[in-house]
């Protein structure tokens, strides 16, 4: 949905295919209700990050499939012929999710691989989600939102292209650390830690597009609700990356790999990083669609919510995740009595925090549904409106 509205006001033209969206949004959402329903029941897969049932996977290819195609058609007809960040890195993730979907279909439902080889192709899937899909979503919707609401060009601007292409070369490669400890080559994970170093490189640039640019006017990214949930955003992708980064290291593995540490690190990226820029972005979409105002209160109240819930999420995570790890390199040490007892209370603070972001997400559709209920469908004409004056001027 934000890619669709980004590229359509950058496109500045008169959008088509209103219907076929319809019909490819509606049909996902069944795709995804059928999923997590057969997940509840059972049914699930023990595939990272495709954990649905595979009957719904024709579903979600050829509703995504045709959402995409839609939104590519848009970006053709585009009037300015020049590209920017927003669109790389959006367009970019409507191409690489079908490839990763195809890859990962083939290898472990259609012709399953033998051996280790199928967990290989699984953890490089879930990985690779996350930084080919989710990544490139959020920062081409931070690249649009920031100049947007600061009404500045991004610092450093001529960065953000080297830092595409790094994430576009490196970060295939940099997840396969992943693997360090388990029964492949060792030149697999060995691969990954040196790419997973060199991904210091967009880390850096994408830190430096973003916060040089907000930190220009501290105070009005704070009274902006939703450049400061964007803001918290970068800064949780800039945090994740570096601690990414180290985890990724031979010496940090042998304690971490096996750890709950690794739900902090996943945890970050999707609540702390993806998911704050997503609602940064909702809260300033929605005036412009359906001309209302979400009131101040109800948009602090869904912040604070949020970012409560995350830290809580992360700090037992992280303290939790190094408690095991170091206990478990313990060999004299029980691991039911001793080992398992230690994390336990982490494990207590993090169904507290997932209780309280459960909650923050009801706040979020209280708030969104309080702006759409009166005519959802009439705002949908909106999503083409020029809009690309907000980036470039």
């Amino acid at each position: 949905a934000v890619t669709l509205w980004i590229i359509a006001r950058l496109a500045q033209v008169q959008g088509t295919g209103i219907f076929p969206l319809m019909i490819g949004g509606i049909l996902w959402n069944l795709a995804i209700s059928f999923g997590l329903l057969g997940i509840l029941d059972g049914h699930m897969t023990s595939h990272e990050l495709l954990e649905m049932p595979a009957e719904v996977w024709p579903s979600l290819f050829i509703s995504y499939s045709i959402i995409a195609t839609i939104i590519l058609v848009i970006h053709r007809s585009r009037k300015v012929k020049d590209t920017i960040a927003p669109q790389w890195f959006l367009l970019a993730s409507l191409l690489w999710f079908p490839f990763l979907f195809l890859i990962a279909w083939d290898g472990l439902e259609i012709n399953p691989a033998r051996g280790t080889v199928q967990s290989v192709i699984s953890m490089w899937f879930g990985q690779n989600l996350i930084w080919l899909w989710l990544t490139p979503v959020a920062l081409g919707a931070a690249y649009y939102v920031i100049p947007a609401i600061l009404g500045r060009q991004i610092d450093k601007y001529y960065l953000a292209i080297f830092g595409f292409w790094c994430i576009a070369g490196l970060a295939p490669w940099s997840v396969v650390h992943h693997l360090e400890g388990g029964p492949v080559p060792m030149w697999i994970p060995a691969i990954g830690t040196v790419m997973s170093i060199a991904m210091i490189f967009p880390i850096a640039v994408a830190s430096t597009n973003f916060h040089s640019t907000a930190f220009q006017d501290i105070a009005r990214v704070w009274n902006s609700l939703p450049l400061r949930f964007v803001i918290f955003g970068t800064l949780s992708y800039t945090i994740s990356s570096y601690i990414g980064v180290v985890f990724s290291l031979p010496s940090v593995a042998k304690i971490t790999q096996f750890s709950i540490i690794n739900e902090f690190h996943f945890n970050q990226r999707v609540y702390g990083f993806f998911s704050m820029i997503i609602f940064g972005l909702v809260y300033h979409i929605l005036p412009k669609m359906t001309g209302k105002e979400i009131g101040v209160k109800a948009k602090a109240f869904h912040f604070w919510t949020s970012t409560f819930g995350v830290l809580i999420l992360l700090l037992a995570y992280l303290i939790g995740g190094l408690t095991h790890g170091v206990l478990a390199q313990q060999p004299s040490l029980d691991w039911s009595t001793v080992v398992i007892a230690s994390i336990k209370p982490y494990f207590l603070i993090t169904e507290l925090a997932f209780v309280i972001l459960g909650f923050s997400q009801l706040v979020f559709v209280v708030n969104v549904w309080k702006v759409i209920f009166p005519s959802p469908i009439s705002v949908l004409p909106s999503l083409f409106r020029s809009g690309a004056n907000e980036i470039v001027k």
